[in-house]
Formats: C-alpha cells, sequence, structure tokens
C-alpha cells in the first residue's frame, strides 16, 4: 500500500512539474524579429503555414474598432487587434509596441496580422 501510495504521489508531482516547467525547445520555438516587408512579401507562404511573426514599431492609425495601421522603418501593414489585446495604459502613434500575431493573406484584400500579444516597448 506504501508503494501505491508513493507512486500516486511521483506520479502527480511529476505532471503538476510538467505542466508547470514544460517548454517547447525544438525547431521553431524561438520566434525571431521581422520586419513589414519581409512579412508582406511572403504573406502568402506565412499564411498557408500559419505563422506568427514578432514585429516592433508603432501603432500609427486605427481604421476601425479593430483594425490598426502598424508601420516599421521598413513599411506599413493592416494589424487587427481585439480589445482584449490592447494594453491597458494609453499609447499613440510615438509609442514603440511589439506585436505578435498571425499572418493573414488573402489575394484580394492583401496582408492583415491578427494580433494576439501587444507589448508596449519600454521608452
Amino acid at each position: 500500500m506504501k508503494h501505491v501510495k508513493l507512486v500516486l504521489l511521483l506520479m502527480a508531482f511529476g505532471l503538476l512539474s510538467l505542466t508547470v516547467n514544460a517548454q517547447y525547445k525544438g525547431p521553431g520555438a524561438k520566434l525571431e524579429y521581422s520586419t513589414v516587408q519581409v512579412v508582406t512579401d511572403n504573406a502568402s507562404k506565412l499564411d498557408k503555414q500559419d505563422k506568427h511573426v514578432k514585429l516592433k514599431g508603432f501603432i500609427i492609425e486605427q481604421i476601425n474598432s479593430d483594425t490598426f495601421w502598424f508601420q516599421d522603418k521598413t513599411g506599413k501593414v493592416r494589424v487587427e487587434i481585439e480589445k482584449k489585446h490592447l494594453p491597458t495604459v494609453p499609447f499613440d502613434e510615438k509609442t514603440e509596441v511589439l506585436i505578435i500575431g498571425e499572418v493573414d493573406y488573402d489575394l484580394l484584400e492583401g496582408c492583415e496580422i491578427e494580433v494576439n500579444s501587444l507589448i508596449i516597448e519600454k521608452q
């Protein structure tokens, strides 16, 4: 009976530690910074592969309730940001931000990034 309790305890601890500490370290795990030009030039391919991208730049204009223009030194692209992904602190077109999102490409509408995370870079 002691062995069963010990095994169950070890299993529970092992499962708990896996959920707390597990992190994928294989190919594709590290998301490198990209640029708007690289993303737009490869948008169709990135969309088909469901790739996420990480960009640093500025939200320069709001188009509608959840669509904005994002710009870096290489160009600009539309980004869709749901309210739940917007930061709680105010920011403007001069505030540098980091966005992480999935590339969405449509032949007629072009490239758009569906933002999953928006972080204000420290000033």
